[in-house]
């Protein structure tokens, strides 16, 4: 389903995250005007039969409860018209409950997208987001409760971060029943809170090797789980990217990601031949193999085929020692039934 974002730069946000600088990362400073986001729908209703329209950029919930009905009530008529399909939103976990969901629910939202980040306090408390592991538990409780679907956003390096915390984050995610996730590796944005810290010595950002390796970890566990990897890095415009100080940025991240885990399953798995559709053509080059098209992805090996589905499963499961040493550390440690 296409998404038509319209971004609400950090409005209805109460925290100042110490990474966070929509203006830096958007070119986007203020609230669009409804007239142009209509101008907006009409190119996207010829190129897509429906789409949804998704208020992504602030605290969408933080906002007053009268601005909220400005905008959904917006978003309805292209509902009532038969153009929209759904309406999405993104917000904090602790700005959910469930007087919000109703609210939300009445006015067809039909996804809700949590900025969770990480799963570990101290970097969350580093992080200065104001929010505990237990409100964005709290929170997805509350919208499987109330059936509105959601999705999770996580960052990589993040102050106080490391790669285990990072995994047990992914397979939270995994527990915790988000439908979809965006991950991305922490940037030091020119106006953000974090890139005084990185000009004072008190943050290293990750390389742009470590944050591949990781993310790609990332995606294996949580795709070999159903949960949709539905966007990895972070899109900064051509004429932005000066505004990104430090940290392992580049325009193709996600690409080098989806490559990298290709390389770990083949390294894996040792197929003989790649089954190939058009879609993943740009990987071929990345892995020294026969290749063949076909109607699904995946290998060959000794004669039978295995899908990418099963490939990634096999992969997490018994494939790496430090995703599999995470997943037993998370189950006999962190997991909770909520």
């Amino acid at each position: 389903m296409k998404i038509l974002p319209v971004f609400l730069p950090q409005m209805g946000c109460k925290e100042n995250c110490v990474f966070c600088d929509q203006g830096s990362a958007t070119g986007v400073s203020k609230a669009p005007e409804l007239s142009k986001i209509d101008e907006l729908v009409e190119s996207y209703k010829y190129s897509a039969a429906q789409f949804e329209i998704a208020f992504y950029g602030g605290t969408f919930t933080g906002l007053s409860e009268s601005v909220q009905e400005f905008y959904l009530n917006w978003a309805n008529r292209y509902i009532k018209q038969g153009i929209c399909a759904g309406i999405r939103i993104s917000t904090r976990p602790d700005q959910i409950d469930e007087q919000r969901l109703r609210f939300l629910k009445n006015h067809n939202v039909s996804f809700i997208e949590i900025g969770a980040q990480s799963f570990d306090e101290l970097v969350l408390k580093k992080s200065n987001r104001g929010h505990g592991a237990e409100d964005i538990e709290k929170a997805c409780k509350l919208m499987r409760d109330m059936g509105i679907d959601y999705g999770l956003h996580l960052m990589v390096g993040l102050p106080a971060d490391d790669e285990r915390k990072d995994l047990l984050s992914a397979w939270k995610t995994v527990d915790i029943g988000a439908r979809t996730c965006r991950i991305h590796p922490t940037l030091v944005l020119k106006n953000s809170a974090l890139a005084k810290l990185f000009a004072d010595g008190e943050y290293k950002p990750l390389s742009l090797e470590n944050a591949i390796d990781i993310c790609s970890k990332m995606v294996a566990i949580l795709e070999s789980h159903n949960v949709k990897v539905i966007r990895v890095g972070l899109f900064i415009p051509d004429d932005l990217e000066h505004n990104v100080i430090a940290g392992p940025y580049h325009p193709r991240f996600g690409e080098l990601v989806r490559t990298d885990l290709v390389k770990k399953i083949v390294s894996h798995i040792k197929p003989s031949k790649i089954v190939y559709t058009h879609r993943q053509e740009n990987l071929l080059n990345a892995v020294n193999l026969p290749a063949q098209t076909g109607e699904e992805f995946g290998f060959l090996i000794d004669g039978r085929f295995l899908s990418w589905k099963d490939a990634l499963t096999e992969y997490v499961s018994g494939g790496v020692r430090d995703v599999r040493a995470t997943q037993e550390r998370y189950i006999t440690t962190n997991r909770k039934c909520i």
